[in-house]
C-alpha cells in the first residue's frame, strides 16, 4: 500500500510519521522501569518524572538523527523498498505496517532536511534543559552517562563512526538499553541491586536482538552500500542461532531475577511472542526475515511492560519469596 502524499495527512498523523512515536516507546519505557523501581527509595516526584521526559526526547533526537543520516548515505530509501517488496507478499495487519512501516520521514518529503536539522537542534536543548534539576539533584554521573548515551546514539548511524554499518550497531544499542534501565534508576537513587543489573542486562539483550531482525532483512541492500551489519558478519546461519541464543539468555536472566522476586515470573508472559518467533525462524519460509520483526519488537515492548506491572504489584504486595 502506498504511503499517503504528505499533503492528504492530518496534521497529527504527520507529526507522529515525522518523530515515529512507536519507537521511543522502548527507550521510554526502559528509562521507566527504572525510575519505577526507585519509587520506594524516597526520590523526589520531579526527578522520577523528569528522567523519563529526557530520555523521551533523547529518544526523539536518536530516532531523527539515525533516519537524518541514513536518508543522506540514501541507505533508508533502498531498504523501505526491498522490505516493501516483502510485506506485501505477508499477511500484515494494517496496524502493524503503520506503527512499523511508514518510511523514512526525510525520504517521504514530511520534513526537509534544513528542518531536520532545527527540530534535531530544538529536541537537543530541551534534552540539556530536562537534565538540568536531574543533574543538580545526582550530580556528575547524570553527565558521564548521558554523554555516553548520546555517543552512542548519535554515531550508530552518523559518520565517521557510523556504528551500524560496522557491526557494532547492535552492542551500540544493547549497551545504550542496558544504561537507560540501570541510569535511570541509579541516578534516582545512587543505589544498585542485583535484581535491577539483571533486568537491565535482559533489556539490553531484548532490544539488541530487534536491532539485529530489524537489520536482516535489508542486508543485500547494506552490502551493496557498503555497510556491514552484525547479521552480515554471522551470515544467515549465524544469525540464527544469535536470535535464539539471546532468546534464551533473556529468559535465563529472567529465571535469576526470580530468585529475588518470584513475581518476575510475569516476564515469561513474552513465550507466547517470542515463541511465535523462533517457529517463523525455524520454518524458514519465503520473507521470514520480514516476518519476524513486529514479534521481535513486541518481545522488546512486553518485557519492559511486564517488569513495571511486576513492580508496581510488588510496591502493593511486597517482593514474594520462598527462602
Amino acid at each position: 500500500m502506498d504511503q499517503p502524499s504528505k499533503d492528504e495527512l492530518s496534521l497529527p498523523t504527520r507529526i507522529n510519521l515525522i518523530f515515529r512515536f512507536s519507537y521511543t516507546l522502548p527507550f521510554l519505557l526502559a528509562s521507566v522501569c527504572g525510575v519505577v523501581y526507585a519509587v520506594p527509595y524516597g526520590v523526589p516526584w520531579y526527578v522520577l518524572v523528569l528522567i523519563p521526559l529526557a530520555v523521551l526526547f533523547l529518544a526523539l533526537l536518536v530516532n531523527l538523527s539515525n533516519d537524518y543520516f541514513d536518508h543522506k548515505s540514501g541507505v533508508d530509501a533502498k531498504v523501505n523498498a526491498r522490505k516493501a517488496r516483502s510485506r506485501e507478499n505477508l499477511e500484515t495487519s494494517e496496524t502493524v505496517r503503520k506503527v512499523y512501516w511508514s518510511g523514512n520521514q526525510f525520504d517521504t518529503g514530511l520534513v526537509t532536511e534544513s528542518q531536520g536539522r532545527t527540530i534535531m537542534v530544538a529536541l537537543a536543548l530541551v534534552t540539556v534543559v530536562l537534565a538540568v534539576p536531574v543533574i543538580i539533584y545526582s550530580g556528575w554521573p547524570v553527565i558521564v552517562f548521558g554523554l555516553i548515551g548520546a555517543f552512542l546514539a548519535f554515531f550508530y548511524t552518523a559518520p565517521p563512526i557510523n556504528l551500524g554499518a560496522r557491526g557494532l550497531g547492535e552492542v551500540a544499542v544493547g549497551i545504550a538499553f542496558f544504561m537507560m534501565a540501570f541510569c535511570s534508576f541509579y541516578v534516582a537513587t545512587g543505589a544498585v541491586t542485583v535484581e535491577i543489573l539483571l533486568f537491565s542486562a535482559m533489556v539490553g539483550i531484548v532490544v539488541g536482538l530487534m536491532r539485529l531482525i530489524d537489520s536482516m532483512s535489508a542486508n543485500d541492500v547494506h552490502l551493496e552500500m557498503g555497510e556491514v551489519n552484525m547479521s552480515i558478519r554471522l551470515g544467515t546461519e549465524g544469525t540464527v542461532k544469535a536470535i535464539k541464543a539471546a532468546v534464551v539468555l533473556a529468559y535465563v536472566l529472567a529465571a535469576a531475577m526470580c530468585y529475588y522476586n518470584l513475581l518476575n515470573i510475569l516476564l515469561f508472559l513474552t513465550l507466547a511472542v517470542t515463541m511465535k518467533l523462533i517457529r517463523i525462524v525455524n520454518a524458514r519460509q519465503e520473507h521470514w526475515d520480514v516476518a519476524i520483526i513486529p514479534f521481535s519488537f513486541l518481545f522488546s515492548l512486553l518485557t519492559e511492560v511486564t517488569f513495571i506491572v511486576a513492580t508496581l504489584i510488588t510496591m502493593a504486595t511486597g517482593p514474594v519469596v520462598f527462602w
